[in-house]
This record gives structure tokens, C-alpha cells and sequence, in this order.
């Protein structure tokens, strides 16, 4: 019979090809983010970056994500699961000075190679669409599926980081700014709500002129849920460090970086709980 604390590490790992019983991995964890400073600073103010708020148009991305599991049984015993696949997306968009509508569906998901992901677990997330809205200042709000999957959803999460957030007036060249949400995330397998607080940093244009952007930030979330009979509560903690490239005309032509998160599956019918850690490395390409 499955114990409940295998159960939850069921859970956490449920995204995640098998692997077997393995030591900690051998990167670190980075070290904190800088400080957020509430100061700007602008070196050619002059050139602004901002989304569009009129035309439409269509744009083809490949994401890539591969994450890493580690939960800690109560032996002791770590269990290491590896989980790495680019999906194709392709998105439409139609501008307003409301904020822009964002239409994206999954043409395709492909497992990394030494990956094994059955080919139901990958069909299950093709054909998926959401729409939502990019604000003016980006991120996306109101995103809605047409339906749900493991892969899909995590291919969700991955599109809400695409359009970093912005200053109002937009970001010029040298700019530092900083900005706080809170909204339903994604923590591993688990709905939770979570609060962020990031800061951004303009670098100078590059040759193509796009403008490097970095952004920096930190996360806590909490939820609950009840499967397989289980009531489980989740708390966790996490930071981001992700950089993007922003076109003239709004376009993120490239982002990506790392997602750290550190979790609690408590158990609350017998007390027990399930610590765990997530490493995600994400990118998202512009293929067209």
C-alpha cells in the first residue's frame, strides 16, 4: 500500500521522467539577487522600449525547459527526477491601448534526447491555446486554456515569463525599476498563490538594437489542495534571475535563465511533510 508521504513525493515528481535514487546535485544554488533600489536611472533618455499599442501580428517561439526535481523521503533517501523538452509555439497578437490580446497554441512538444516521456504524456499537450492579456507594462493576465495537461501547464507557466514587466513610460537604455504581483502560479504540480517582488535592469542597446533586459526576483506561495484522498498543504519559497531581449518594436526575441524554488508538501491528516527542490532552466526563442 502507497504511505501518504509517498504520495506526495509521487506528486512532485509526477512531471518528471523515472530516474533512480541520487546524490544532491553538484551545482549550487546562486547566490541572492541585488538588493531591489526603488531608484532609476536613465542613460539615453532619448530611446524608449515599449509593447505595442496598436497592429497585430503573429510570431513563432520555441520553448525549452528542463527541470529538476529533489525530494527527501523520510529516510532520509533522495529522489532525483529529470524532466527536458522544448515545446513549439505559435502566438498571435492584436494591440490596444487597453493591453494586448494573446492568443498562443502548442503546435508540438519534443522530449530532449535521453528523455523518455511517453508519447501520450507529449500528444496530451498539442493543440493546447490560451488566451490572455498583456498589459501595457507586460506580463500576462486572465490567461485561459482550452484545456489542461501536465506538459500544457507547464508550458503555461513558461508563457507567463515571456514579456517582462516594464516601467509605465517604458524602459530606456540604463534603467532600473522594480514592480510586485501577486496572482494563482504554478508551484511544481500544485495551484498555489503567489507573491513577487523583482527588480529590472536595462543594459545598452546591442549592435542588432535590441535592448538587454535582466530581471531579478524573489517569490513565496502557498496553497492547498486534496489528491488521492490526501489533503495537502504547500509552501514555498523561490528566486528567479531570467534576461531578455527586446526589439525596437516590442518583439522579446530571447529570454531566459533559472528558477529556484524550495518546497513543503505537508500532509495534515497524519503530520508528516515532504521537503523538496526545484531547479528549472527555461528559455524562449524567437523562431520567426
Amino acid at each position: 500500500m502507497t504511505s501518504p508521504w509517498q504520495v506526495a513525493a509521487l506528486l512532485l515528481i509526477a512531471g518528471c521522467a523515472s530516474g533512480a535514487p541520487a546524490a544532491r546535485p553538484t551545482t549550487p544554488p546562486p547566490a541572492p539577487g541585488p538588493g531591489l533600489d526603488p531608484g532609476r536611472t536613465e542613460s539615453k533618455p532619448d530611446v524608449v522600449y515599449r509593447y505595442p499599442r496598436s497592429g497585430a501580428g503573429i510570431a513563432r517561439y520555441a520553448f525549452t525547459r528542463r527541470d529538476s526535481v529533489v525530494a527527501t523521503m523520510p529516510s532520509g533517501e533522495e529522489q532525483v527526477q529529470v524532466l527536458a523538452r522544448t515545446a513549439y509555439l505559435t502566438l498571435t497578437w492584436i494591440a490596444a491601448d487597453s493591453g494586448t490580446k494573446i492568443t498562443t497554441t502548442i503546435d508540438s512538444v519534443v522530449a530532449d534526447s535521453g528523455i523518455t516521456v511517453p508519447a501520450a504524456v507529449l500528444d496530451s499537450a498539442r493543440g493546447t491555446r490560451w488566451t490572455g492579456t498583456r498589459p501595457p507594462t507586460g506580463g500576462l493576465s486572465g490567461l485561459t486554456g482550452t484545456r489542461t495537461s501536465l506538459l500544457g501547464d507547464q508550458q503555461r507557466d513558461q508563457l507567463t515569463l515571456l514579456f517582462p514587466r516594464l516601467p509605465p513610460d517604458g524602459v530606456r537604455p540604463g534603467a532600473h525599476w522594480r514592480d510586485s504581483t501577486e496572482a494563482s502560479a504554478r508551484v511544481s504540480v500544485f495551484e498555489a498563490l503567489e507573491s513577487s517582488v523583482s527588480s529590472g535592469d536595462a543594459g545598452e542597446p546591442l549592435p542588432s538594437g535590441a535592448l538587454p533586459i535582466q530581471v531579478t526576483a524573489s517569490r513565496s506561495a502557498a496553497g492547498e489542495a486534496n489528491q488521492f484522498g490526501q489533503a495537502i498543504n504547500i509552501k514555498a519559497t523561490g528566486s528567479d534571475t531570467l534576461s531578455y531581449q527586446l526589439a525596437p518594436d516590442g518583439r522579446v526575441l530571447l529570454a531566459g535563465g533559472h528558477r529556484w524554488t524550495s518546497l513543503v508538501v505537508e500532509l495534515t491528516a497524519i503530520g508528516q511533510s515532504v521537503p523538496a527542490r526545484e531547479i528549472s532552466s527555461i528559455s524562449m526563442t524567437l523562431l520567426r
